[in-house]
C-alpha cells in the first residue's frame, strides 16, 4: 500500500463503497452463504451515515448473526481481499 497513491486509494475505496466485491477472486472463492454476508455488509455501509470508521465493528457482528457465519471468516475475507 506504501506505492498507492492517497488519490488512487481513496478512488478504490469510493469504488468498494459503491459497487462491492461481486467481480474479484477472492469473493468468487467464498461459499453462497458467505457471500451474502458480504454483500449485506457492503449494503449497510451503503446506508450508514458518515462516519462509517466507526460502525464497521458493529455492522460486521450483526451481519454475522444474522446470516451465522463467523466474524473471523468475515474479517479474514477483508484482510485477503485488501492484501491482493
Amino acid at each position: 500500500m506504501s506505492d498507492l497513491s492517497f488519490k488512487k486509494f481513496t478512488s478504490n475505496l469510493s469504488e468498494r463503497r459503491y459497487i462491492g466485491p461481486q467481480g474479484t477472486t477472492e469473493f468468487k472463492k467464498l461459499s453462497p452463504k458467505m457471500r451474502a454476508a458480504i454483500n449485506d455488509i457492503y449494503s449497510m455501509i451503503n446506508k450508514a451515515s458518515d462516519p462509517i470508521v466507526s460502525k464497521i465493528e458493529g455492522i460486521i457482528r450483526a451481519v454475522s448473526k444474522k446470516h451465522g457465519v463467523s466474524t473471523y471468516d468475515i474479517e479474514d475475507y477483508f484482510d485477503n481481499e485488501l492484501i491482493k
